[in-house]
């Protein structure tokens, strides 16, 4: 899935966000983006669940230098993403694809009410093709 992020008071200009990081909400340790700052993503969707989670982390900190505390001052999102799956026959080399159709999402209300993600857009909800954005953050 392909996601463009952009400014929330001009949502027709691409913006990278500063040191994000994505990782899997079900693997802790599983970074897809460590400190990335490009206006546009590619995540994997699961194959086997109609729902994938992520954390999205704004303004990830360095990793701490030896017998330093590290620093917690990045701003966390969780966003969840539903689907169904819709399987295509390929060929008998390729065999099988995955469509992701009927795409949704939603964000985790943060304990203090505060999320930098300010607005979701699903673009395409049929996900048939990896060379477009599939959503649109605006923060």
């Amino acid at each position: 899935m392909v996601i463009r992020f952009y400014e929330n008071q001009d949502p027709f200009e691409p913006k990278a966000p500063q040191n994000l990081s994505v990782r899997s909400l079900e693997n802790d340790t599983t970074y897809f983006y460590y400190r990335f700052s490009q206006d546009s993503i590619a995540i994997p969707l699961k194959t086997d669940n109609d729902v994938t989670d992520f954390v999205f982390t704004l303004n990830t900190p360095a990793p701490p230098v030896e017998g330093e505390d590290p620093e917690t001052t990045g701003n966390s999102d969780t966003l969840s993403f539903s689907y169904g799956r819709e399987e295509e026959y390929i060929n008998r080399a390729c065999a099988f694809k995955i469509n992701y159709v009927a795409l949704k999402t939603s964000i985790e209300p943060e304990p203090d009410g505060e999320t930098w993600i300010k607005d979701i857009r699903i673009e395409q909800a049929n996900i048939e093709n990896e060379n477009q954005a599939h959503v649109s953050i605006f923060f």
